[in-house]
């Protein structure tokens, strides 16, 4: 048996990525994206032909809907609530991006799915922009769906990246199906276990006048945090000026493809070529857990020949800050369809026993870390 799929707003498949991750068959029966570029990773990552895609979202009341899905997923469009954008919202009707959730709540209740997640930014939970949250909460209610909330942060999924989003996950009550948010921890992983390992040919941060790196307090025991190192003066936005220690983990990334905006980090692995920079669309990718096949495949095509170039490296940025993080969304359907090892998938080498998380609880881990300074002298 294989679930029947649908995603809008799909990017570059985020969720059909993690369905594959967990060994779960499926069929896609749509997916969603006004993109070119998205359109062209989209196909290449998952093989799907671009006859599937049916395209603009807001078209949702004019086109025949595809029925019995078993899973429909959507992150739609986040910067009307972001709180680095310009805070229009997502009132229905006004025809700003984030208000493109009400044409999701229509696909929903067209297609009527079994079950149904919706993933945005914290912002949709201010108080400038809950109203819209809440309408579209009681709404799934109103449908018929078991309804679950949670705030989900990707740096407790193996990745290194300090990424906030809310997930709503409707399951129809006549499934009668429980479902828990999926637990997550620090796996270890830093901004360092990402990096390519060649950066010979990775241009430096320009305006390196305009730029101080100071030596940052790293304790050993806490650094599963944004470890700020230097600072640059010349953007507008906060984010855009920190410069980050590769010790730690990164901020968020940022749905961008100028190269002036977006995470910067210091980059000290070799001394004499250390340099302060942006990270590689390559990397940007491994950031949201799609892998290094993944990124050949939206940069030179499915046949994987180099000579052809499908997407350029300016729109992967883009796609890699737009995306849901695959990781999470493993996490969750790991839980939502009792994939007992979702975990190893998720966490690989790097997943730890109930022993080895007791112990990084605060009290053991003063005990055990006492213990340590006690042995060392």
């Amino acid at each position: 048996m294989k679930l029947r799929v649908a995603t809008v707003c799909s990017g570059i498949g985020a969720p059909e990525k993690a369905l594959t991750l967990l060994g779960i068959p499926y069929d896609l029966v749509t997916f969603s994206e006004i993109d070119e570029a998205a359109i062209k990773s989209y196909c290449a990552i998952h093989d799907i032909p671009r006859e599937r895609n049916f395209g603009d979202l807001s078209q949702v009341g004019f086109r025949a809907l595809p029925s019995d899905l078993d899973l429909l997923v959507g992150g739609t469009p986040c910067q009307s609530f972001s709180v680095s954008g310009k805070g229009e919202g997502g009132d229905e009707g006004s025809g700003t991006r984030s208000s493109l959730m009400w044409n999701y709540l229509q696909f929903i209740t067209l297609s009527k799915p079994s079950v149904v997640v919706w993933e945005n930014v914290p912002g949709v939970l201010t108080y400038k922009h809950v109203h819209n949250f809440r309408k579209f909460y009681y709404a799934l209610n109103g449908l018929g769906y078991a309804v679950h909330v949670k705030v989900v942060n990707a740096k407790y999924f193996n990745l290194p990246q300090n990424r906030e989003r809310v997930f709503v996950i409707a399951i129809k009550r006549e499934m009668n199906v429980e479902f828990d948010f999926p637990y997550g921890y620090d796996s270890g992983i830093r901004i360092k276990h990402i990096l390519q390992d060649d950066i010979s040919g990775i241009p430096k941060t320009k305006n390196l006048e305009k730029m101080e790196l100071f030596e940052p307090y790293i304790d050993e025991y806490d650094t599963h945090r944004i470890i700020r190192c230097g600072d640059l003066h010349w953007n507008l936005f906060r984010q855009n000026n920190i410069i980050m220690s590769i010790e730690g983990i990164s901020e968020c990334l940022l749905c961008s493809n100028d190269a002036a905006t977006g995470a910067k980090i210091y980059d000290n692995r070799d001394p004499d070529n250390a340099m302060v920079r942006r990270f590689t669309p390559f990397e940007s990718m491994r950031l949201m857990g799609f892998t290094d096949e993944d990124y050949k495949k939206c940069r030179h095509g499915i046949t994987m020949d180099k000579t052809v170039e499908n997407v350029c490296d300016s729109e992967l940025y883009k796609q890699s800050g737009n995306s849901i993080a695959v990781n999470v969304m493993a996490a969750i359907f790991g839980e939502l369809y009792g994939v007992k090892d979702w975990q190893d998938k998720v966490f690989r080498e790097r997943k730890k026993t109930p022993e080895q998380l007791m112990w990084e609880m605060p009290l053991f881990a003063a005990c055990l870390r006492r213990e340590e300074e006690e042995n060392a002298s």
